[in-house]
């Protein structure tokens, strides 16, 4: 018994539909998590990524976890870069709390007691660095989202260390390209910025937050 014309026979594979950036339809819009954790074994501080079902990779800096988290899904899923870099990845803790890898820099007037304070004992989830002179943190923090995440440790910084924060240290702002989580940290880092500029000129929280509504709605 012949099979209809257009119907897929046991021997062929299953057509892949694809949207019109050439990314499958079958991942458009799924959301996959990474496990990130760190090799406390490790006296260097390694860390280990994991997507259930598909890999893991070991990472020396945290802030490549998501790359690679990508990288094993596009060999997996035989994707496409691009495509890869489209996909939702969510970087997780053991129990599943999102985690999210920036740095933070420190690029107004720091006093020296104070710098030393915060290198001799950094907020949780962040250890101390020195970015071409200028002090700063790597940091690996959960939080209900991105701007949560930066908000509260820039909040901490001026509370507990006085210290003011306004950089997480990206670059190419202009550029509107990469994975999601590249996207998510430039728009940290604007909103940083001008929150950062609006407290110097003593524009008040309320009219921030009245511009952005009303921008976005």
């Amino acid at each position: 018994m012949t099979k209809p014309d257009g119907a897929a026979r046991p021997d062929e594979p299953e057509a892949v539909e694809f949207d019109e950036r050439g990314v499958p339809l079958a991942v458009k819009g799924a959301r996959f998590s990474a496990t990130l954790t760190r090799d406390e074994s490790n006296e260097d501080g390694g860390w280990t990524v994991v997507v259930p079902e598909v890999g893991q990779a070991a990472v020396a800096d945290p802030g490549l976890a998501d790359f690679e988290a990508r990288r094993l899904l596009q060999r997996h899923l035989n994707l496409e870069w691009f495509a890869a870099e489209d996909l939702d990845v969510r970087l997780v803790d053991g129990s599943g709390s999102p985690l999210y890898v920036f740095n933070m820099l420190c690029n107004g007037p720091c006093e020296p007691d104070r710098v030393v304070a915060l290198a001799a004992e950094p907020p949780a989830g962040s250890r101390f660095a020195d970015f071409d002179g200028m002090p700063g943190l790597r940091c690996v923090r959960s939080g209900p989202s991105r701007l949560v995440a930066v908000a509260v440790l820039v909040a901490q910084l001026r509370d507990e260390y006085g210290i003011d924060a306004d950089d997480l240290g990206f670059e190419k702002l202009w550029e509107w390209a990469g994975s999601r989580d590249a996207r998510e940290q430039m728009i940290a880092q604007l909103l940083l910025v001008a929150t950062h500029r609006a407290r110097l000129l003593g524009l008040p929280t309320e009219e921030l937050v009245g511009f952005v509504r009303a921008a976005m709605s």
